[in-house]
């Protein structure tokens, strides 16, 4: 029997006790769980006939704070993508923030955030008019910042789509893998957008492949980009213990890079090998995770560029001071966007399925 099985199995028993007691009848209200939805070493964490995605720890670890992500609205008629919390363990969600109280004449979406030590979150939030007819990419997008308690009360850092500072002068179509380096710096992925079609009939997907990895110093009136150097086909990255530190994967490479932005120098700290393309990096407590091989395909065309479709893979856990390489989950699934907890021991992430994601809950042995 399945986790969810034996939960709604355990819901029907409880309401066949109520009824043989003779307790009050229910009484209209919004029935929630209050704890998480099962047990043990893999737990499903969201139920959403949506898509859920890019879990964020907030402060606490993984017995506390709570879990932040991307949660899309089905229970609206715009489908809006807000943000939504959990508790660290799992259970009903604790709050929703979207762009709008109601749903509107436009989808507008939350994704890629990132938390700063002080409570500040940035994100990227994009709106888009639903009308026939309308191109399929975003009417307006960009990289905000704001606060946890209000993520509606923005600074607009950078609009999107923009050319990149030289020596690059390549167009950011989108970004992702934001994070935090500095109070007032931010260093993330500068993606180029495709929407392919397999077929005449077939629906479109979205292809975004990393172009390189950007810094953004919102210290000032005007925040100023850099691109980093030595970062070109970067396909995700990740900040280390400090700010000082980034890790790093490239498009159609098995392995995760290190660099130094003082030293200016970049090493190889894990090679996947045959195990396949590594991406998606995340780092926590002297901890890689990296999604691994699966359903990936890097192609390089002289006219069109690099394109990587991903639909999820393998997660690996790596312990950068033994070099231990972990495999986690089922190696059929299809993993995206996973998570650390600061202490290194749980891990949050996409589960890909029939087209849609939700978030899952693992431990780290």
């Amino acid at each position: 029997m399945s986790a969810r099985s034996a939960v709604l199995a355990a819901v029907w028993l409880a309401a066949a006790v109520v009824a043989c007691g003779h307790a009050a009848p229910f009484a209209p209200g919004v029935y929630t769980p209050a704890g998480p939805l099962g047990t043990g070493a893999a737990l499903r964490l969201t139920y959403n006939p949506g898509t859920d995605l890019a879990p964020l720890w907030l402060p606490g670890g993984a017995g506390a704070g709570g879990i932040l992500y991307a949660a899309e609205r089905v229970d609206r008629a715009d489908h809006d993508r807000c943000f939504a919390i959990l508790p660290p363990v799992g259970g009903a969600i604790e709050r929703y923030v979207c762009r709008t109280s109601a749903a509107d004449d436009s989808v507008d979406v939350f994704e890629n955030a990132a938390l700063a030590a002080d409570g500040r979150i940035a994100y990227v939030r994009v709106s888009s008019h639903r009308l026939p007819g309308r191109p399929i990419s975003p009417d307006v997008q960009a990289l905000v910042v704001a606060t946890l308690a209000d993520p509606n009360d923005v600074r607009v850092l950078r609009p999107l789509a923009y050319t990149a500072p030289p020596p690059s002068g390549r167009i950011h179509q989108a970004i992702s893998h934001i994070g935090w380096v500095a109070p007032s710096r931010l260093v993330y992925l500068g993606e180029r957008v495709t929407y392919p079609q397999a077929c005449s009939g077939c629906p479109r997907d979205t292809v975004r492949t990393g172009i390189e990895i950007v810094t953004l110093d919102f210290a000032a009136a005007s925040p100023v980009l850099s691109v980093v150097p030595g970062t070109d086909s970067a396909s995700s990255v990740a900040v280390g213990t400090t700010g000082d530190t980034i890790y790093f994967t490239r498009n159609g490479d098995s392995r995760v890079y290190r660099l130094g932005f003082s030293s200016g120098q970049t090493d190889t700290v894990h090679d996947f090998g045959v195990a396949g393309i590594a991406r998606d990096v995340g780092f926590a407590n002297g901890r890689l995770v990296a999604v691994v091989g699966g359903d990936v395909t890097y192609t390089a065309d002289t006219v069109l560029g690099a394109s990587q479709v991903d639909h999820g893979g393998e997660l690996h856990v790596v312990t950068l001071a033994t070099g231990a390489e972990t495999v986690l989950g089922d190696s059929s699934s299809r993993f995206r966007r996973p998570a650390l907890s600061s202490d290194g021991t749980r891990l949050a992430t996409e589960l890909w399925a029939n087209g849609r994601a939700d978030l899952w809950l693992l431990d780290v042995p």
